[in-house]
């Protein structure tokens, strides 16, 4: 059996989306709220699909089990404006020119006006197709008359003249005041700052001859982070500036260095004004139920119903992995510290210390727990990787490119970050194992050395994205681009626990500390859009701090490039950014330090 599967959202039509949907049912059940939003995630981590789904189009095909449930609840009718390709080369193409920014503007406020319409339609052919009890509060009972009547109302606020009388005539019509952007025609008539008016002539309109002056209308613009800064900035500070039936959910990049929120009185507060939803997930706990049930669900669509993720993925030889261990109280140590006692002396330090190697030892919980259970992990991996440690010097046992340590359920789901693109890659090639390894009509499980190569694909995935996102600045190895600086991070954590002697104390995060400048700032913002790093936000933190700046918030590297780096799959203890760089390279910290690469230079 041969299937493909989509990698992108951005190409499939929302009736196509809807037929694979797996609501991340916290995220997605805040979406459907009548509030301002903004969605941050990196690439790749399902912002387009989100808001593709509560389209009228995706509603009508979606058969998940709380698709009606879902469709009951949205209050509004959704506007999908995707930041496609004709609108991004239509955007560059008036890049080089002089007095081409009102044109810029004028496209993107068309692109809205002809969504909004074309949303419109949808609304009323739904009414006319009839639509289901679930979704009959979209839809828009509209006479042709009354069409025409609409049209009449908006041509000339609008300064348009349909050919026909209808809203795929006004649709067309814009279309073609798009064709005479170059022209320079339209630009005074559609800056940015009078969408909020044309929106609501138009609304006010569809409304009114539809006899429903309150009807909500949601505009979902996505992948903002490439439009024009001005543009940016106007919808992040004006969200207040549309009337009380335009709704604005807007999908960007974690970071952006042209545009954000001020910390101004005047300016839109969260929990008051908009509502944030994070596409990523700091502790790997709260991807699982989501990550789970759309593994089950690629395999089901592959053509292979499985029962339960641990039924597929083989654990590594001999149970050793990152799995979550049972909780039976133990009366004896794990094999894994006997083996590196043996090799290891920093680790024999810590036996002797503990008195675990003594027979008087007390296996009761609270020793346990503190001697045994918090650094099972750290010794799990250094006995996997190490060959011998003695007189601070380590030899390695496995290549870096064996990663059967990650396999087994739940690691290989951990690795995957809840991306839903990192879940298709590793998946779909595995089914190819799946047909050749049925037996009896039942697959077998899926090797650990297979799984291997799989986690290597969802690196790959991630590091070849790194290499093409240039660097600002030197001191890192060519043609490598951002690899290279994440590197150091994680070569940085894997010093300190591989390399170096066995500590209790796992460091797998970092602070983004006033003592880099804003070069580093930047290639840690850009790690975060590619997903490369992950925000760790403090409990008190707003939902949206990211927009209002990095310093000071703490991160941890994607656990899809903990195999490279020898990682832990747990957020452990943190260190500042600039101390732990410094000691990757070598250089020490010093109190007044104010450039992360000032005594590099000078050396």
């Amino acid at each position: 059996m041969t299937v493909l599967l989509e990698f992108n959202a951005r190409p499939v039509p929302p009736s196509e989306v809807a037929r694979s949907f797996i609501p991340p049912e916290r995220h997605f059940a805040a979406l459907l709220t009548r509030n301002h939003t903004l969605i941050l995630g990196p690439r790749s981590s399902g912002k387009t699909t989100l808001l593709k789904m509560l389209t009228v189009r995706a509603l009508r095909n979606w058969a998940h089990a709380k698709a009606e449930t879902y469709a009951r609840q949205i209050g509004f009718n959704a506007v999908f404006i995707p930041a496609d390709v004709a609108w991004g080369k239509q955007i560059e193409a008036l890049e080089h020119g002089s007095e081409n920014a009102n044109r810029k503007e004028a496209a993107f406020v068309l692109h809205t006006l002809r969504a909004l319409i074309h949303a419109m339609r949808e609304a009323v052919d739904l009414a006319r197709a009839g639509a289901p009890p679930h979704l009959q509060h979209l839809a828009v009972s509209l006479s042709a008359s009354q069409e025409e009547g609409v049209v009449r109302l908006i041509t000339g606020r609008l300064k348009i003249r349909p050919v026909i009388n209808s809203l795929l005539g006004v649709e067309n019509a814009l279309e073609s005041l798009l064709d005479e952007i170059n022209s320079g025609e339209s630009d005074q008539a559609f800056t940015v700052e009078t969408l909020p008016s044309k929106v609501s002539i138009i609304v006010s309109a569809f409304n009114g001859m539809a006899g429903n002056d309150d009807r909500r209308w949601a505009l979902l613009f996505d992948e903002m982070e490439i439009a024009p800064t001005r543009i940016k900035s106007f919808l992040l500070s004006s969200i207040r500036s549309f009337d009380e039936r335009i709704i604005i959910k807007l999908a960007l990049a974690p970071f952006m260095e042209d545009a954000g929120f001020e910390r101004t009185p005047t300016s839109p507060q969260p929990l008051h004004d908009y509502q944030t939803i994070q596409l990523t997930y700091p502790n790997k706990e709260d991807a699982n139920q989501f990550s789970s049930e759309l593994f089950l669900s690629t395999f089901l669509r592959l053509g292979y119903e499985v029962s339960s993720l641990s039924s597929v993925f083989a654990l590594p030889p001999g149970g050793t992995g990152f799995g979550r261990r049972g909780t039976t109280k133990r009366r004896d140590l794990p094999p894994e510290f006997l083996s590196l006692a043996q090799k290891d002396e920093s680790f024999r330090a810590y036996m002797s210390e503990r008195g675990l190697t003594s027979q008087k030892y007390k296996f009761v919980e609270v020793n346990v727990a503190q001697d045994i259970r918090k650094v099972l992990p750290i010794v799990i991996a250094r006995d996997y990787y190490i060959r011998r440690f003695e007189r601070n010097h380590t030899s390695f046992h496995r290549s870096r490119k064996s990663h059967v340590l990650y396999a087994g359920y739940p690691s290989i789901v951990d690795v995957t970050e809840g991306n839903p693109r990192a879940i298709l890659t590793l998946v779909t090639p595995l089914v190819q194992h799946l047909n050749r390894s049925l037996k009896g009509g039942v697959p077998r499980k899926i090797s650990s050395a297979l799984q291997s190569q799989a986690i290597s694909r969802i690196e790959l995935l991630l590091t070849s994205l790194l290499q093409v996102i240039p660097l600002d600045f030197g001191g890192f190895e060519p043609g490598k681009g951002l690899l290279d600086f994440v590197d150091q991070i994680g070569r940085a954590f894997e010093n300190r626990l591989i390399r170096q002697p066995f500590r209790t104390d796992y460091v797998g995060t970092f602070v983004l500390d006033e003592n880099v400048n804003r070069t580093i700032v930047s290639a840690v913002g850009k790690a975060l859009n590619a997903g490369a790093i992950i925000h760790v936000p403090y409990p008190e933190s707003g939902p949206d701090i990211l927009l209002r700046g990095l310093v000071g918030q703490r991160f941890r590297l994607s656990y899809s490039l903990a195999p490279r780096y020898r990682l832990l799959l747990t957020l452990g203890d943190r260190l500042s950014l600039s101390k732990l760089l410094f000691e990757e390279r070598g250089v020490s910290v010093k109190d007044d330090q104010t450039s992360l690469f000032e005594d590099i230079e000078e050396q």
